[in-house]
């Protein structure tokens, strides 16, 4: 991903988020804003650099937007920190960067690195985005007739190939089921 701040504006506008940038500690920032949560993305150069310097960014942003958090009401119980990276981690740096996402302490937090593309962008985001569902069709599951008589044969099998049948009629699928009209 050549320019990871302005993919991370294009995903949280798409969710209905406000953006705006900045930085803090020589870091650039997205801010971002909905009627129910706010926070800051924070985006570091390499997972060394997330590690070591996150909790201090987190405190300095926090410092200096301490009057507009206050005045947010309740939408500061759903203040997010977010820091990312590109950069690929080790090991033990995937499960410390994990560690990052269960501090409780101040904000609310997604940390993650390996961000190189869109979807690894959106995967990360995922707590802060509307519910993702994509469901995945096989080729024959776009033909609905099929779908529908694959259905029916799970429910009723004694009825599975009569049931779409427009040689047969509905008493005699009835009758097929056992059921009294």
């Amino acid at each position: 991903m050549t320019d990871l701040k302005s993919q991370l504006q294009i995903v949280l506008q798409g969710a209905g988020y406000s953006t705006w940038l900045g930085s803090v500690d020589g870091l650039d920032i997205v801010g971002f804003e909905d009627d129910t949560a706010m926070g800051f993305a924070y985006i570091f150069g390499d997972v060394v650099s997330l590690l070591t310097r996150w909790r201090t960014v987190e405190t300095l942003l926090l410092r200096n937007h301490a009057s507009s958090l206050q005045r947010a009401g309740e939408k500061t119980w759903n203040v997010y920190s977010v820091f990312l990276s590109a950069d690929i981690p080790d090991e033990v740096q995937v499960r410390e960067v994990r560690w990052i996402e269960e501090d409780l302490e101040r904000t609310r937090k997604i940390a993650a690195c390996r961000i190189n593309d869109q979807q690894t962008l959106v995967t990360a985001l995922l707590p802060l985005l509307p519910i993702q569902n994509q469901p995945l069709l096989d080729h024959e599951d776009f033909d609905v007739t099929r779908r529908l008589q694959k259905r029916i044969a799970m429910i009723a099998p004694v009825v599975g190939n009569a049931a779409l049948n427009d040689k047969i009629t509905a008493a005699e699928v009835i009758r097929l089921l056992g059921v009294e009209s």
